[in-house]
């Protein structure tokens, strides 16, 4: 009896050629010897990828259809085979084995070449609070790996110095067909000849004796959005560390540290501020001036203010990042003692006290409270 190859590729019998090439894309990922070292994975591979060779081919998957079987497929015996069809052109394994390496191997891939990607730069630059508030620019010196520029990267005298590597031919990645006793298996990985760069150097440039790249000082001017926080992190693409082949750079990472107000607390989008007032201006009421973000601001104290007491100024907070509203700002009344009392201040507070008698609700509920406790 003929292999059921739709149930191993898990599609329907009229499934579009899409389904069957994506269904098998997933499974050879996950079956491939490299990933999955088990001998039922090695099967498992072996079978999907007899199954695609037959529906992967709409000619075989027709004769398959009509008669069970495709006339010339070197997998339909099921005894498995080679695996030349891999190396050869127009779609098929080759061209789905190029995406699955690709992925394995890292890096992006450009014109069926694979890009390197440079080290991210990671630095930390100290903001004053306000600057961080409000939003700045900032001018960063950083030091970073650049491409050389006497041979534009490509590490051979003048840029010109190098022929195409003859095993890769200039794509700095080699597929090996490797024999094992689960069977035939290809794996991609960088040129060994040319280590990844497509070139072989007839002469080294001498400014970066070969390499491509070379250790530069470099100023970049860093825009800093209204509202940053501490330790969040700015990312400025490409402005990191060239590779050493051919290649994007990496990122420049920068993170936030925010030197503290010297009255005022931030948290998120919110200020708060602790306001110490004498305890007669409390119980009194009256008007100071303290500062916001947004300059100074006259606040009204009523008057038997208790300490403790939370007043909140709608949208005197910092700016939300990279969106258009405000937090708050919060003030707490602190009712501050007088540090010392001389005798004539004291004997007029005795006065005052005689005066207010038993006015504190509170503190009569307390008292009741634990004579009941």
């Amino acid at each position: 009896m003929s292999k059921d190859y739709y149930s191993i590729l898990g599609v329907e019998k009229g499934a579009s050629d899409d389904e069957i090439k994506s269904s098998y894309r997933r499974l050879a990922k996950k079956y491939h010897p490299d990933l999955n070292k088990t001998e039922e994975a090695a099967e498992k591979f072996k079978e999907i990828n007899e199954a695609y060779e037959v529906l992967g081919d709409s000619k075989k998957r027709a004769n398959y259809d009509q008669f069970g079987s495709a006339e010339g497929n070197p997998f339909g015996s099921g005894q498995g085979g080679g695996f030349g069809d891999f190396f050869g052109g127009g779609g098929g394994f080759s061209d789905i084995f190029s995406d699955i390496f690709s992925a394995f191997g890292g890096g992006e891939r450009a014109s069926g070449r694979v890009q390197e990607r440079g080290q991210d730069v990671n630095i930390e630059i100290n903001l004053q609070f306000n600057e961080a508030v409000f939003g700045c620019e900032k001018l960063v010196t950083i030091s970073r790996q650049d491409k050389c520029p006497d041979c534009a990267g490509t590490g051979a005298k003048n840029g010109k110095e190098f022929s195409t590597c003859p095993d890769c031919r200039g794509s700095g990645r080699v597929r090996y067909q490797q024999n094992t006793m689960f069977g035939t298996t290809i794996r991609e990985g960088v040129c060994q000849k040319c280590n990844g760069s497509g070139k072989i150097i007839k002469e080294k440039c001498s400014t970066c004796n070969g390499k491509g790249v070379k250790k530069v000082q470099k100023t970049v001017k860093l825009k800093v959005p209204a509202g940053i926080d501490e330790t969040q992190v700015l990312r400025m693409r490409g402005e990191g560390n060239a590779p050493m082949r051919d290649g994007i750079n990496g990122d420049l990472n920068v993170r936030i540290s925010i030197a503290p107000h010297k009255v005022l607390v931030r948290k998120g989008i919110d200020i708060y501020l602790d306001l110490y007032l004498p305890f007669t201006t409390t119980l009194l009421g009256g008007k100071i001036e303290i500062p916001t973000l947004k300059g100074n601001f006259t606040l009204t104290i009523p008057e038997l203010t208790a300490s403790g007491t939370v007043m909140r100024l709608k949208n005197r907070g910092v700016k939300a990042l990279n969106r258009d509203y405000y937090g708050d700002m919060f003030v707490t009344i602190k009712a501050e003692p007088p540090k010392k009392l001389d005798s004539t201040t004291k004997k007029k507070l005795e006065e005052l006290q005689s005066l207010i008698g038993d006015n504190y609700p509170k503190y009569k509920d307390y008292i009741e409270k634990t004579k009941q406790a």
